[in-house]
């Protein structure tokens, strides 16, 4: 990413050195083409505009934007890497822990609780596995695609892409990026060709495989599971991409066990 990220920004001081002309295809776009055209033809077309822009932007405003990325990047880094060093030890002692755990929650909670336990266990590891398998199959097709469409570093964009595809609708992200590199480069075609099969492939990436791959474990519609992950991203951060659904797992299945308690004492009433 820093490297795409660098290229971006050279390609864009070359040919602000020379004004960024408008791309042909900006003004046959539908509705708001001749005025973006227009705008674009104002502000970036001659020489110098985007160092202009760039000098009146306000300098502590985006030193406040990267330091706030940096830091949140380095504390997601510390919590995966913490993650992994808590994982080798429950991996190093899980079945002792996971015999202990279930014989606390029986004592405490009831026999019942021991069907939850298993309920949630299946539902982590569906939602766990519909993750990876989205990112690994958004990373792949996406990289055929782009290299179909001729694109550059075709590799690199499919490992971004397959990255930010492991959250909902974040992959779009990189595909956007790319279409807009593309096109700052003049090649329109391209950006156009791998902005659309980018899309398709996040498309059937998140409403195809992630259902699919989840549906044995969590039991739950595409909506459920999208909600879920989103949900629990906004509370929890990466790991509620995997909390989230097994949460609505549980709440699912508490709803149904109830509805059969219900069921059960009315039938009983009435006879």
């Amino acid at each position: 990413m820093a490297n795409e990220t660098h290229g971006l920004l050279v390609q864009l001081a070359a040919a602000d050195k020379q004004g960024i002309a408008v791309p042909h295809w900006l003004e046959s776009l539908p509705v708001a083409g001749w005025w973006l055209a227009n705008r674009w033809q104002t502000h970036l077309a001659h020489p110098g505009a985007l160092l202009v822009w760039a000098q009146h932007a306000d300098a502590r405003a985006l030193l406040g934007w990267a330091q706030s990325l940096g830091r949140f990047m380095a504390h997601e880094a510390f919590i995966v890497l913490f993650t992994i060093l808590v994982l080798f030890f429950l991996y190093y002692e899980g079945e002792s822990l996971a015999q202990q755990f279930t014989q606390l929650v029986r004592h405490h909670m009831g026999k019942r609780t021991e069907a939850m336990l298993h309920v949630a266990t299946r539902a982590l590891r569906a939602s766990a596995n519909s993750m990876l398998v989205v990112g690994l199959f958004d990373g792949v097709a996406s990289g055929i695609a782009y290299a179909a469409a001729g694109v550059p570093h075709a590799a690199t964009w499919a490992a971004i892409t397959g990255a930010l595809a492991l959250v909902p609708f974040l992959g779009y992200v990189a595909v956007v990026l790319l279409a807009l590199q593309l096109a700052i480069a003049g090649a329109a075609s391209a950006a156009l060709l791998s902005f659309w099969l980018g899309c398709v492939v996040l498309l059937c990436g998140d409403k195809i495989i992630r259902p699919a791959a989840a549906r044995d474990g969590t039991r739950l519609p595409f909506v459920w599971v999208l909600m879920g992950c989103l949900g629990g991203f906004e509370v929890l951060g990466l790991v509620g991409l995997v909390v989230g659904p097994v949460v609505l797992t549980l709440a699912r299945e508490l709803w149904e066990q109830r509805a059969r308690d219900v069921a059960s004492e009315t039938n009983r009433i009435e006879v």
